[in-house]
C-alpha cells in the first residue's frame, strides 16, 4: 500500500471510532480551514556568487480535525489536512571575466497531504478558553506546479531570457532538464506549535508555525552537473479555524 494512504487510513479510522468514544463524551471532530503563509530558505551550497533573495507564498489548508480528551485540561488533536506550502526567491549573479549578469524568479506551490498530532493544553476545563498546543507532523507530497523567469546580458549589451513553467513531483532525484518536472522529497517530518482559544460552542481558533526536520530538496540525476543540489525546508506561519461537533464531558 503507497503511504500517501495512510491519512486517509487515520481518517477513516477516526470516524468509525467517533460512535464509541462519543459515549464516553470524551472525543469530538470536525472541519478545520485555515491558511498559512510559507517559507523555503533556498540555498545553493558552495555556490557564493550566486546570491538567493526568499520570499514567502500564502496558501490554504483544509481538513478534518479530531479532540480526543485526556482529563480536565488535556487533549490529543490529530488532524488529516490538505495544505499548501510552497516559496519563491529570486537569484542574481555576475561573472566578471565575461562581464555576464544573471537574474532568475521562481515560485513553488507545493501541495500536501498532511497529518499533525498536537498535544493541548486548554486554561479552563472542557477545552475552553486560552490554548498551547505542540506536536510533529508528517506530510506526504501529493504534486504541485512551479514557474521561472531568467535573464542575462553580456556587458551594456541587450538583454535575453526565457520562462518555464511545469509540475512538481514527489522524488529523489531530480534530472535538472528544460522540459523535465521539479523534483522534490516525498515526505515532510517536523514540528509545530502555537496558541489557541476554545468557545464553549465548538468553535476553536488557532495560530501557529510550523517547521521541517528534514531537507526537501532532491538530488541532481549522475552526470547532469557536477554541482551540489539546492537545500530547502518548509516553514510556515499558520492561522486556522476548527468547528468540534460533540459533548465536551
Amino acid at each position: 500500500m503507497k503511504k500517501p494512504f495512510l491519512p486517509i487510513l487515520v481518517a477513516g479510522a477516526l470516524w468509525l471510532a467517533a460512535p464509541t468514544v462519543h459515549a464516553q463524551s470524551t472525543f469530538r471532530i470536525g472541519p478545520k480551514v485555515g491558511v498559512n503563509q510559507s517559507f523555503g530558505r533556498f540555498e545553493y551550497p558552495g555556490n557564493d556568487y550566486l546570491k538567493v533573495t526568499n520570499s514567502s507564498r500564502n496558501g490554504a489548508e483544509v481538513g478534518v480535525v479530531g479532540q480526543l480528551g485526556l482529563g480536565t485540561h488535556w487533549a490529543v488533536q490529530p488532524a488529516v489536512l490538505y495544505s499548501q506550502k510552497g516559496f519563491a526567491f529570486e537569484e542574481d549573479a555576475y561573472d566578471a571575466p565575461y562581464n555576464y549578469t544573471y537574474h532568475g524568479e521562481y515560485k513553488f506551490r507545493f501541495n500536501y497531504l498532511a497529518v499533525p498530532i498536537n498535544m493541548v493544553y486548554s486554561l479552563q476545563q472542557e477545552g475552553q478558553g486560552l490554548q498551547i498546543f505542540a506536536g510533529p507532523y508528517v506530510g506526504f507530497l501529493l504534486g504541485g506546479k512551479f514557474n521561472s523567469s531568467q535573464s542575462g546580458r553580456y556587458g551594456s549589451g541587450a538583454s535575453r531570457g526565457g520562462s518555464n513553467e511545469g509540475d512538481v513531483e514527489a522524488g529523489d532525484t531530480y534530472k535538472n532538464g528544460a522540459d523535465d518536472p521539479y523534483v522534490s522529497q516525498g515526505l515532510d517530518v517536523g514540528l509545530q506549535g502555537g496558541l489557541g482559544y476554545g468557545f464553549a460552542s465548538g468553535l476553536q481558533v488557532q495560530v501557529g508555525y510550523s517547521q521541517s526536520l528534514r531537507d526537501l530538496g532532491a538530488k541532481y540525476e549522475t552526470g547532469r552537473t557536477s554541482r551540489e543540489p539546492p537545500t530547502y525546508r518548509n516553514h510556515a506561519f499558520q492561522f486556522s479555524l476548527a468547528y468540534l461537533f460533540g459533548s465536551r464531558n
